[in-house]
């Protein structure tokens, strides 16, 4: 029992590391988005 717990806390444990991962990489993603110009603001131009 006391396995399957410290088993359960790791995997808990990693997925909230992959999910502040996620997040970042999420978040330079938008960044990135941002700053390219959408289609019909290039066409103003």
């Amino acid at each position: 029992m006391e396995n399957l717990i410290e088993t359960i806390e790791k995997f808990l444990a990693y997925s909230d590391e992959k999910l502040e991962e996620l997040a970042k990489e999420n978040q330079k993603l938008r960044e990135e988005n941002h700053q390219i110009p959408k289609n019909n603001e290039r066409r103003s131009q």
